[in-house]
Order: C-alpha cells, then structure tokens, then sequence
C-alpha cells in the first residue's frame, strides 16, 4: 500500500503567524509533490517515479508545535509543498502544464481537526473549500495541522487523512485530477511490530492485543503499531489486517 512513514526534512516549527507570511520560497525539490497534467488534459498530481513526493504511498509525520491560544497547537508542518513539473514525462503520462493555468486545491474529504492553511491564512477544512496553488508556475507551502485545540480532536487518534483534487479555473480549463490522499500522523512507528522489536511475528499478539482492549491505557507509539487498516484508532477493526501482516 504505503511506506510505514515517511519523515521528509522537517521545517522549523510553525508556532507563530510570522513564520508563515515571511517563509522564504523554496526551490524545486524531491520533497514537494508535482503538479502536471495527463495526455488528455487532467490535472495529475504526480506518480511513483516522477521524482516528487506521492501522497497515497506516504504517512508524514508533523512535530508538534505550540503558540499562543486561537493560532497553531497541535502537530504541523508545511511540508510537503506543491511544485509544477518543469520537464515532460512522456512515460509515465505527466506533462507541463500551459500558460493560462490556474491551479486550486480542494477538500474532498477530511478527518476531524485536520485543517490546511494557505500563506494568506486561508482554512479548508471541509469538503468543497479551496486554496489557491497558483498559475502554470506555481510553487507554494501550505500548512497542514492537526490542531489540538479543534472541538472535534481525539486524543486517541494517531492518523489522520485528507482527500483533495485539483481543479483548473484559468483560461486552460483542465480536467479536475483524480483525487488523491493525505496522509498525517503524530508519532512515527512501525504498523504491526507491537512490541517494537524490529519484526512482525507472533511475538506481537500479545501487545497487539493489550493495545486493542484497552486503547486508552496505551502510549501513542502502540496505538500507531496496533493501527493497522491505517484509519487512525487501534480497534478490533485492526484484527484483519495484523492476521495479514503476521501471514
């Protein structure tokens, strides 16, 4: 499916609204996702081997962060950014994109107390809202957030996800892409290894199920471990797949 986690380069902590107005841009890197389009001209974002970073087969972790009350506590970064592809990739399908592009990104479907966050503080956090990527050129950081102070945020929730596509307004008028997955987490571990000895085995049953009847008395780390249909809460839900991991 995806890697276990992914830790991509952290950026300082984002604790205060400076930090985000004044961010210097950055350049072209493997770290931020690309942005083209397909041969029959959809908005894509790009695939495995594109040289970007590729939602659906990642879990980022975010460091925590803490600011004065009403900004940003909880756990956020802002990356992975958003990048337009500067070369054709006539193989894998993804190509640059024409002037006269204007490129958003829109919610699709979101966990509770998850929130994107453009430079100009604009907030999506449910289906249908849009931020602004940019033109055919387009470069830009969002801040993703898992905010603590949210109403709505579990404290036994160690994985969040977040569905966007990408939709065209400018002159271009692309296909809107496919959507694709976000996907967050607040600890890093190992999904299945639930005594945290470097292998999945049988000697994982025992926590693993300790963890599931009792998800409250558990660290983070061991919820993250037990958490293996990646929806976030470690649950008899999990059974299935800790049986598939083991196998």
């Amino acid at each position: 499916m995806f890697n276990n986690f992914m830790i991509a380069g952290f950026a300082p902590a984002l604790g205060l609204a400076a930090a985000l107005s004044t961010a210097p841009a950055l350049a072209q890197h493997a770290g931020d996702v690309l942005v083209g389009r397909s041969s029959s001209n959809q908005l894509m974002v790009g695939p495995a081997g594109s040289g970007g970073y590729v939602p659906d087969e990642n879990i980022k972790v975010l460091p925590p962060v803490s600011s004065p009350p009403g900004l940003f506590n909880g756990w956020s970064e802002n990356n992975p950014g958003f990048d337009h592809i500067v070369t054709d990739q006539p193989g894998l399908d993804f190509f640059t994109l024409q002037s006269g592009t204007q490129v958003r990104i829109e919610v699709v479907q979101v966990d509770p107390a998850f929130q994107t966050i453009s430079p100009s503080f604009v907030v999506i956090d449910d289906p249908g809202e849009r931020i602004l990527l940019g033109g055919n050129s387009l470069h830009t950081h969002l801040t993703w957030l898992i905010n603590s102070d949210h109403p709505l945020f579990d404290p036994l929730k160690v994985l969040w996800r977040a569905t966007f596509k990408l939709v065209d307004t400018g002159s271009t008028a692309y296909v809107e892409s496919a959507p694709f997955t976000f996907y967050f987490a607040r600890v890093a571990c190992m999904r299945g290894d639930c005594n945290d000895d470097g292998t999945i085995d049988a000697l994982d049953i025992p926590d693993f199920i300790t963890t599931v009847l009792d998800p409250m008395a558990a660290a983070d780390e061991d919820r993250c471990r037990t958490d293996l249909n990646q929806d976030g809460y470690a649950t008899v839900d999990d059974v299935e797949a800790f049986a598939e991991a083991l196998l």
